[in-house]
C-alpha cells in the first residue's frame, strides 16, 4: 500500500514546530471524526482543500520530501483565499459576522474540509485567513451522524423601509442549522441600526405560499394590498426545514406601532391566483417558447375560439383543483431582446455576424435557430428528439463571417448562458438544450468555445441531468463520420492538454477547484460523444482511450490513481481530488489491469490481516490446494467449497505425489486441466455453438449445480492470480458477468443462423411473405439431437409474427436465448465468480475487457515477443539467435502457440500483448544432445548451443511435439 493509506506518524527528525502542527491536525481530525457521530450540535470551520493540500506539502505531511525540496517549498496561500467571491450580499452588524461572508458556491464535498476550532486557530495564527467560515453541524437521526451544510442558505429579503415606506430587496445568508429566532435577532439589530430613529419593537418573517415567484411580482402584490399571501415562520423552526431553493423570496415585517402586513385570507388567495393565471392564459408572456403549460402560447384556448369568460372559468377550475405548477410560471418580456425571432436565413444581404449576436440574448430563440428546411415547417418550430435538424450550411456560412471577430463567440456564450450559470440554474427545455448543441456545432471555433477562460460551456454540461446528456448523445448520432471525428478529436486534444498541464503543475495535480471542475466537464462531454458512438458507431472504442492518463502522476501513477479511486469509492473526501476511474472506458486496459492487480493485493492484504498465522509469524497465508491429478475435479471441489476458505489469497497448487514448488507452472497446469475437463462433452455442461467456435451453457444440463459454481470460481481465481485460461467462452458471457445489457448483436457470436434470420425478417416489406414464414411467439432449441420448445409470451404458440409485432418478437427471442433459457446455469456460475471477485476494481472493465483479462487477446504475433526478449549467454545479434527466430517465425500458427505454451505454460496472449511478457533465452550447454527445455514459472527458455543449425531446428521440434505440463529443472 502507498503512504497515503499506511501513513502513521512516528517521532520526527525534522522541525519540531511543524511536527506539532501535524500532531494537532491529526488529533483534531480524530476528534472531528468522533464528534460527527455524537448527538447534539457543534460549530465547525470550513477550510478549502487547496489550503489543506498546500499545508500538507509545506510541512511534508507524508514524509516524502528530500532536503532540496524542503528548502524550495513556500508557505500556503492565505486560508480560503481561493474561495473568495466578489458577489455582494446583505451586510449584517457586526461586520465580521460569519453570515456576511460571501464565498463561491461549493458544489462538491471534495472541495473543502471541516476542522475544529483548535485546528483553525493554529492555521490562522501561522498562515492567516479571510473571514472564518463557521458552519453548524446537527445530528440527524436519519443519517446517524451530524449533517453540515457547506453553503449558507441564501434568500432574497423583501421589506418596506421604515424611513421612506418604499419597498426594497436584498440578498441575505444564514446557516441552514440556524434557528429562525436567532436569525430574527440579527436582522432586528441590523435594521434598527439602518432606520436609526424608527424604533423596531419586533420583527417577523413571512414565507410566501408560492415560494418561487419573482421579487417584482411579489412586491407588486404586497404594495397593492399590504397583505401577504403566505404564513409567518415559527421562531423555533430551523432554516433547513424551509426546504427553500437558493434566492427564494422571504418577506420581512417590522412592528413599530403595529405590524406592516396582514395575512391574505383564502378567498383573496384564490382570486389572486385566478387573476394571475388568467393574465398569462389570455395575454401570454410574449416569448417564442414557454415552459408554463397555461401560457397563451401553449394552452390553445384561442385556437378553439374560447371566449374570455370561458378562459377565466377554466383558470378558476385549475386553481381550485390545484392543478397549476406555479414553479414554472412565466413572466412578461422585459426588453426588446425577449421579442426576437429565430434566425433561419442565409441570404447574403443579412449580416450573419450581427444577427447571430442579436439572437444570443434569448436562449430559446437561439435554440430554435439554424434549422434545416425551416420554411417547410408550419407554426412554432417543434424540436425533434431524434434529429436536431441543424442547417450545416448556415453554420458554415456564419462561421466564415466570424473569422474577423473570433472574440465575439465568447460574447455569444456569455449572452446565452452566463446568467444561468451564475444562478446555478439547469437547462429546462429542448430549446435551451438545442442551443447548447448548436454552439458545439461551430467546429471551426470549438476548441476556443470549450476552452474559454470562464468555462461557462463546461459548467453547463456538468450540470446536465442524465436524460439531457442522453438527448445530446442522440443528436450527435446525426453527424457524419468526418464531423463526429472532428468534434471528438477536439475534445480529446483538450483533455490531453489539460493532463499535460496538470502533470507540470509545480505542487500537485488538481490543486485548484477549477482544475477538477474543468476535467470533469471535459470528460462529461467526451462521455456524451462516447455514448453517441455506441448508438451509431463511427469510431473505434480505442479512439476514446486517453493514453496520457498513465502519465499524469510523475511517480507510481497506478498507485496514485488507485488511491484516488479508493477514496472516491469509500467517500473519503478528505483525501480525494479526481479519479479517471469515473470514466473507466477512457483508461488504457493495461493500466486498468494494474489497478485491478492493486485491488487484488489490497483484498489479499485485508484477508491476510485476519489470518492468525499472519499475526503470529508475519508469513503471508496462501490459498493452498493439494490436487490429485487423476481425480482433479473432485479434489478441487472438496477444497474450494470449504466455508471461510480465503479465496482472495494468492493461489498455490501442489499435485499430490509430484515434486516441485509452485512458482506459476503447476498453477497454470491446474487451470488448464480443470477447464479442459469441465468444458468437455463428458460433463455436458456446455455445448458447442457456431460450428464449434465457442461454448455456451447447456440449458438441459443435469450436472449438479456445484460444477457451474466451480467454473465461476475458477474464472475469478484465474483473474486474481493472473493466469490466462484456454476456454472458448463468447463475449456475451463476460458482458453478463459485468451486468451489461445484452443485445441482438450478441447473437452473432453464438448463433449466426438465428441472427441472419432476424435480419431477413426485419428487411421484409411484404406482409404476406412474413406470414408465409409461419413464425409464432414460440422458440425451439436442440440439445444432442433432441428438440425443446418454449413460449416467448403467454400462449405464444398461438400468436403469429406479423410486420407490426416482429420487433417485439426479435426482442423477446433475444432475451429468451441469452438470458431466460440459461438463467439457472448462469446464476450459479455468476455466484461462484462473485465469491472470488468483488469490490470496485472489477467495475472498471467492460465485458469485452474482462474477456481479454481472463482468456487473453486474439492477436498473435511472436515478433512482439522477439522484440522484448532478453538473453543470458547469447548475443542477440548473433547468427545463431537470428536463425532460431527465423525457425520460430516459419512455424504454423498452431506450432507457434505450442512454442509459447512450452516456454510459458500458456498459449494465451495477456493484456498488453506479448511485448508485456518478461521472456529470457538462457544458454544451456554447448555441443550437447539434450533437448531445449524451459522454466515455465519464470518464462525462461533453456537453449543449448548446438554445432549445427539443423540440429537446433530438429531438437526444437522434438521438444514442441512432446510439450505437455511444465518443466522443472
Amino acid at each position: 500500500m502507498i503512504n497515503h493509506f499506511l501513513h502513521k506518524w512516528q517521532q520526527p527528525l525534522g522541525d519540531p514546530i511543524e511536527y506539532e502542527e501535524i500532531k494537532r491536525y491529526d488529533d483534531g481530525r480524530r476528534r472531528y471524526d468522533k464528534t460527527i457521530r455524537e448527538k447534539g450540535g457543534i460549530e465547525y470551520y470550513l477550510v478549502s482543500k487547496k489550503f489543506i493540500k498546500q499545508w500538507k506539502y509545506y510541512v511534508d505531511y507524508y514524509e516524502e520530501m528530500g532536503d532540496q525540496q524542503k528548502e524550495a517549498r513556500k508557505k500556503p496561500d492565505k486560508m480560503n483565499s481561493d474561495l473568495q467571491c466578489n458577489e455582494k450580499v446583505f451586510k449584517y452588524i457586526p461586520e465580521d459576522h460569519v453570515y456576511n461572508s460571501s464565498i463561491r458556491y461549493l458544489e462538491n464535498e471534495w472541495d473543502y474540509e471541516y476542522i475544529l476550532k483548535e485546528v483553525f486557530d493554529i492555521f490562522k495564527e501561522k498562515y492567516s485567513s479571510i473571514e472564518p467560515q463557521k458552519r453548524i453541524g446537527f445530528y440527524s437521526e436519519n443519517e446517524k451522524k451530524k449533517v453540515v451544510y457547506p453553503n449558507l442558505a441564501r434568500f432574497t429579503l423583501i421589506y418596506q423601509s421604515l424611513r421612506d415606506n418604499k419597498f426594497y430587496s436584498v440578498k441575505a445568508q444564514v446557516d441552514h442549522h440556524s434557528e429562525i429566532k436567532a436569525w430574527l435577532d440579527l436582522l432586528k439589530a441590523t435594521f434598527q441600526d439602518e432606520f436609526k430613529q424608527k424604533q423596531i419593537s419586533n420583527i417577523r418573517i413571512w414565507l410566501p405560499r408560492h415560494q418561487h415567484l419573482k421579487v417584482d411580482l411579489l412586491t407588486e402584490q404586497i404594495e397593492q394590498t399590504m397583505l401577504v399571501d403566505g404564513d409567518v415562520l415559527q421562531e423555533n423552526l430551523m432554516v433547513f426545514q424551509l426546504q427553500a431553493n437558493r434566492d427564494n423570496c422571504l418577506i420581512l415585517d417590522f412592528e413599530s406601532n403595529q405590524w406592516q402586513f396582514n395575512k391574505m385570507d383564502q378567498q383573496q388567495q384564490i382570486e389572486n391566483d385566478i387573476e394571475l393565471l388568467f393574465n398569462r392564459a389570455s395575454k401570454g408572456c410574449g416569448k417564442y417558447v414557454c415552459d408554463f403549460a397555461q401560457c397563451k402560447l401553449n394552452n390553445g384556448f384561442l385556437e378553439q375560439d374560447f371566449s374570455q369568460d370561458d378562459i377565466k372559468g377554466i383558470c378558476q377550475q385549475l386553481v381550485e383543483n390545484e392543478e397549476v405548477n406555479w414553479e414554472s410560471l412565466c413572466y412578461p418580456v422585459q426588453s426588446i431582446n425577449d421579442k426576437l425571432s429565430p434566425f433561419q436565413t442565409s441570404e447574403f444581404q443579412i449580416d450573419l455576424h450581427e444577427a447571430t449576436l442579436r439572437i444570443s440574448f434569448q436562449l430559446e430563440i437561439f435554440g430554435a435557430s439554424f434549422v434545416e428546411n425551416y420554411y417547410n415547417k408550419a407554426g412554432i418550430y417543434q424540436i425533434d428528439p431524434q434529429n436536431a435538424e441543424v442547417d450545416t450550411n448556415l453554420i458554415i456560412e456564419t462561421q466564415k463571417r466570424f473569422i474577423k471577430y473570433k472574440g465575439d463567440f465568447s460574447l455569444i456564450i456569455n449572452n446565452l448562458f452566463s446568467q444561468r450559470e451564475k444562478n446555478l440554474e439547469q437547462l429546462t427545455n429542448l430549446y435551451q438544450l438545442r442551443a447548447l448543441y448548436l454552439i458545439l456545432q461551430f467546429r471551426r471555433f470549438l476548441e476556443s468555445i470549450i476552452d474559454e477562460k470562464s468555462q461557462i460551456i463546461l459548467k453547463i454540461i456538468r450540470r446536465l441531468n442524465k436524460p439531457q446528456k442522453q438527448q445530446l448523445s442522440r443528436w450527435f448520432t446525426n453527424l457524419s463520420k468526418a464531423e463526429f471525428e472532428g468534434t471528438t478529436k477536439v475534445v480529446k486534444k483538450l483533455i490531453n492538454s489539460e493532463i499535460l498541464r496538470q502533470q507540470h503543475t509545480p505542487l500537485m495535480p488538481f490543486l485548484e477547484i477549477e482544475d477538477t471542475q474543468k476535467m470533469v466537464g471535459l470528460f462529461e462531454l467526451f462521455q456524451i460523444l462516447k455514448i453517441s458512438n455506441k448508438m451509431n458507431t463511427r469510431l473505434q472504442s480505442s479512439d476514446f482511450v486517453i493514453d496520457l492518463i498513465t502519465k499524469l502522476y510523475k511517480q507510481d501513477a497506478d498507485k496514485e490513481e488507485f488511491s484516488q479511486f479508493r477514496y472516491y469509492a469509500a467517500k473519503q473526501w478528505r483525501n480525494y481530488s479526481f479519479t479517471f476511474c469515473l470514466y473507466a472506458w477512457s483508461i488504457p486496459i493495461e493500466f486498468k489491469s494494474k489497478l485491478l492487480s492493486l485491488d487484488c493485493k489490497v483484498k489479499q492484504h485485508d484477508s491476510m490481516s485476519h489470518s492468525v498465522k499472519y499475526h503470529f509469524t508475519g508469513q503471508a497465508p496462501y490459498l493452498n490446494l493439494s490436487i490429485e491429478r487423476n481425480n482433479i475435479i473432485e479434489s478441487a471441489i472438496k477444497q474450494l467449497q470449504i466455508t471461510h476458505i480465503p479465496l482472495k489469497n494468492p493461489l498455490k497448487v501442489q499435485f499430490i505425489g509430484e515434486q516441485g514448488v509452485d512458482e506459476g507452472g503447476p498453477k497454470r497446469e491446474f487451470f488448464r486441466l480443470m477447464m479442459e475437463k469441465l468444458i468437455s462433452p463428458d460433463y455436458g455442461m456446455f455445448i458447442p455453438k457456431n460450428n464449434g467456435t465457442v461454448y455456451w451453457f447447456n440449458p438441459q444440463s443435469f450436472e449438479i449445480p456445484i460444477y457451474y459454481s466451480l467454473i465461476g470460481k475458477l474464472l475469478g481465481l484465474a483473474l486474481y492470480n493472473q493466469v490466462l485460461l484456454d476456454v472458448r467462452f463468447p463475449t456475451v458471457l463476460f458482458k453478463k458477468l459485468q451486468n451489461e445489457k445484452v443485445t441482438e448483436e450478441d447473437l452473432k457470436e453464438l448463433d449466426m443462423e438465428i441472427y441472419t434470420g432476424f435480419q431477413y425478417l426485419r428487411e421484409q416489406t411484404d406482409s404476406n411473405l412474413i406470414q408465409s414464414l409461419a413464425l409464432n411467439f414460440n422458440a425451439s432449441y436442440v440439445v444432442w439431437g433432441e428438440a425443446y420448445f418454449d413460449d416467448l409470451k403467454p400462449n405464444g404458440f398461438q400468436i403469429n409474427v406479423t410486420k407490426d409485432n416482429r420487433e417485439e418478437y426479435i426482442e423477446l427471442y433475444t432475451d429468451w436465448y441469452l438470458n431466460k433459457l440459461v438463467k439457472n446455469q448462469f446464476d450459479l456460475l455468476h455466484s461462484g465468480f462473485k465469491s472470488v471477485v468483488d469490490g470496485d476494481g472489477i467495475k472498471l472493465f467492460s465485458g469485452e475487457e474482462l474477456q481479454a483479462l481472463i482468456i487473453g487477446l486474439p492477436h498473435f504475433d511472436l515478433k512482439d515477443l522477439e522484440l522484448v526478449t532478453k538473453y543470458d549467454g547469447f548475443d542477440d545479434k548473433s547468427e545463431y539467435i537470428r536463425y532460431f527466430w527465423s525457425c520460430i517465425h516459419s512455424l504454423s500458427i498452431e506450432m507457434q502457440k505450442r512454442f509459447l505454451f512450452f516456454c510459458t505454460g500458456t498459449d494465451r496472449i495477456p493484456v498488453g500483448g506479448l511485448k508485456s511478457i518478461k521472456f529470457v533465452i538462457q544458454k544451456h550447454g554447448e555441443d550437447t544432445e539434450q533437448l531445449p527445455s524451459a522454466h515455465t514459472c519464470f518464462n525462461v527458455l533453456l537453449l543449448p548451443l548446438y554445432k549445427k543449425k539443423e540440429t537446433l531446428k530438429d531438437k526444437l521440434m522434438i521438444s514442441l511435439d512432446n510439450a505437455e505440463g511444465f518443466g522443472l529443472m
